[in-house]
């Protein structure tokens, strides 16, 4: 049976994310190439063609902010603020089989606010694409 891309795993430069349920992979068009939405350019005799307006990848997670990874590494949000263009951004069907979209030349958007309680921190990583595969 095909696994449906539910439950997700998010990679930042190698370091596995406590995500919370909900995270957000847009701006996913052709694998490999900068996105662009076709908007209809409509004519009475039906459609003319296209205009294409530029799409950002992009990925919005929220996560649980410790004092280290899923690995135990040290992880630190002023670390994640730092990525700029030079992040590898893994978002993947959990339990390693599946999709996997991976966004190469990432940054971080910064600007961060942690909750009290569960420390809630959404973060939001942008790049020119994704790279669309399966394992």
């Amino acid at each position: 049976m095909a696994r449906i891309t539910g439950r997700v795993e998010i990679k930042v430069n190698g370091d596995t994310l406590y995500s919370k349920a909900g995270a957000v992979a847009s701006g996913i068009g052709i694998s490999g190439k900068p996105n662009f939405e076709l908007t209809e350019v409509m004519g009475d005799g039906g459609i003319h063609g296209f205009v294409e307006n530029p799409v950002v990848a992009k990925l919005e997670v929220t996560v649980s902010d410790r004092d280290v990874d899923a690995q135990g590494n040290e992880l630190l949000l002023s670390d994640l603020a730092s990525i700029r263009e030079e992040g590898t951004i893994i978002f993947q069907t959990a339990g390693g089989t599946g999709k996997v979209y991976t966004m190469s030349e990432a940054t971080c958007t910064r600007n961060f606010s942690v909750t009290a309680g569960e420390g809630e921190t959404t973060l939001v990583f942008v790049g020119k694409h994704w790279l669309e595969a399966t394992r």
